[in-house]
């Protein structure tokens, strides 16, 4: 082990681990969670000659059950109630990249007209916008899922166990809920800049929708119907 510090890290992630796979009644959950308290109580009580070598296999087992974290039953995996919102960010692929998945930026060698330049622009722009709506409702959705699973983050990270993904996710859930900045003037700027785009985006989406209203011959009241159809 690195450190004592680290040391108890890990200890610490292993009798988490070990309560989360008591919860489960298979012969062989059970046998890990038997194992796993052997290498904790070798690693804590091991005489000075024999404890690195205790250490040092108490963690190994400790990260290996980690790593198989989402390969447990589905009772028992610490971060089960990520799983949702981990599979929903894959299929939209909204936390990759400064943009959501639709647009890029222009290759900067390519010339266009004014006109077309100003479309693309606020293409763009509106792509930002969405990219705030949908990491706002994310944000919502897995909000409790998130502050849950903080403590586990914390002790994975603490242990210096892999948690990119996860800390990556809690961090976009915070982005959303706009409560990941300590600066408040930052903080603040950014919820300006948030709220000029979300009505930028409102103001285009109404005048599209009239236009298409007026072009199609389609009075408001069949739209709606439409609307409280879907839902």
């Amino acid at each position: 082990m690195e450190s004592l510090e680290r040391s108890r890290a890990v200890i610490e992630l292993g009798k988490r681990l070990i309560a989360q796979l008591k919860l489960g009644d298979d012969e062989t959950t059970q046998w890990m969670a038997h194992v796993l308290a052997e290498r904790i109580h070798d690693a804590e009580k091991a005489p000075p000659e024999d404890r690195v070598t205790a250490q040092n296999s108490c963690a190994e087992l400790v990260f290996q059950l980690w790593a198989r974290r989402y390969s447990l039953p589905a009772g028992l995996r610490p971060l089960k109630k990520l799983e949702p919102l981990l599979r929903t960010l894959d299929k939209l692929d909204a936390s990759k990249g400064p943009r959501f998945r639709f647009m890029h930026e222009p290759p900067a060698d390519v010339e266009v007209e004014e006109d077309v330049a100003k479309m693309l622009n606020l293409a763009v722009k509106l792509d930002d916008a969405a990219r705030i709506l949908v990491q706002y409702f994310l944000a919502i959705a897995a909000e409790q899922a998130s502050e849950e699973s903080k403590p586990w983050i914390k002790s994975a990270t603490d242990a210096e166990a892999d948690v990119t993904l996860e800390a990556r996710i809690v961090n976009f859930v915070d982005s959303g809920l706009d409560c990941s900045s300590d600066d408040a003037e930052f903080a603040r700027e950014t919820l300006k800049n948030k709220i000029q785009k979300l009505e930028m985006f409102a103001s285009l989406a109404a005048s599209h929708a009239a236009d298409l209203r007026a072009k199609h011959n389609m009075p408001a009241d069949d739209v709606n119907d439409a609307e409280s159809y879907d839902e």
